[in-house]
């Protein structure tokens, strides 16, 4: 018997299953990447003492020292703010510089740069270190709340050096419905009301702490000078002539009580 002989029951189209099309799933797609290189975990986002000292530190960096402030700076001499640890005081002048006058900026009365080359270096390696702290110390309190809320969690404790889970978002919950079955005291029907509610969703945290309300700053002061012009009173040498005429306001009844007790002894 030859080879190409063919059996009634596996001739092509006699099994029930040579009927059927075969069905392909369809090919998904690939997703490309956004950037080269980039890992799937995004970073966290940045708090704001980072990123001022960033922005502090690019400002360093850029600025020659020569350039005042568009603000005009501060004369409170250190009485209304804190004293700046940085440059505290403005070597050619003498002024007294509080937080509000940033080392990058000429000083406010005599226009003097406040940082030589040596300073300038050397504080660049000091906001360095501060922002390296700031970062390291902050990446140690995000491991510390997410143990804790693994801990919380009832998952067990991770090792040193392991990698933190990947945090994936709580899917808001299914709306919930549910009905209510009303009495009418006149008709004397009863009455079925269907209601849903639904969550409503979750909106980022408010970034109001961020925004710092603007410290009043102490002008200048005059360049003029302010003198009495009169002589002064013989009778009154005391006299506060700048504040002009003073009139006598008498107490009322009431005022007049405290300090009068009632005569006890001790």
């Amino acid at each position: 018997m030859s080879s190409n002989t063919r059996k009634g029951w596996s001739k092509l189209g006699s099994l029930p299953s040579d009927h059927i099309r075969l069905q392909h799933p369809p090919a998904v797609p690939k997703q490309q990447s956004k950037g080269k290189g980039r890992a799937g975990s995004t970073d966290p986002p940045k708090s704001s003492a980072v990123r001022t000292l960033e922005a502090f530190v690019d400002s360093v960096r850029k600025s020659s020292g020569s350039e005042k402030d568009p603000k005009g700076g501060c004369f409170c001499q250190a009485r209304q703010h804190d004293l700046s640890k940085y440059v505290p005081l403005c070597r050619q002048c003498g002024l007294v510089l509080c937080t509000l006058n940033l080392p990058y900026h000429a000083c406010p009365h005599c226009g003097g740069v406040l940082l030589d080359a040596f300073h300038h270096s050397a504080l660049i390696v000091t906001l360095d270190e501060d922002l390296a702290k700031q970062i390291a110390q902050e990446g140690r309190a995000r491991q510390r709340a997410i143990e804790e809320a693994r801990i919380a969690a009832g998952a067990f404790p991770m090792l040193p050096g392991s990698l933190p889970p990947k945090s994936s978002r709580t899917p808001p919950p299914p709306p919930h419905s549910y009905k209510v079955l009303s009495l009418d005291s006149k008709t004397k029907r009863a009455t079925v009301t269907s209601y849903t509610n639904t969550p409503a969703p979750s909106r980022p945290a408010s970034r109001a702490e961020d925004v710092k309300e603007e410290e009043q700053r102490v002008p200048a002061p005059s360049p003029g000078i302010s003198y009495v012009k009169e002589p002064p009173d013989p009778s009154r040498p005391w006299r506060n002539v700048r504040a002009g005429e003073l009139s006598y306001v008498a107490a009322r009844d009431g005022s007049r009580t405290s300090g009068h007790g009632s005569g006890r002894g001790r």
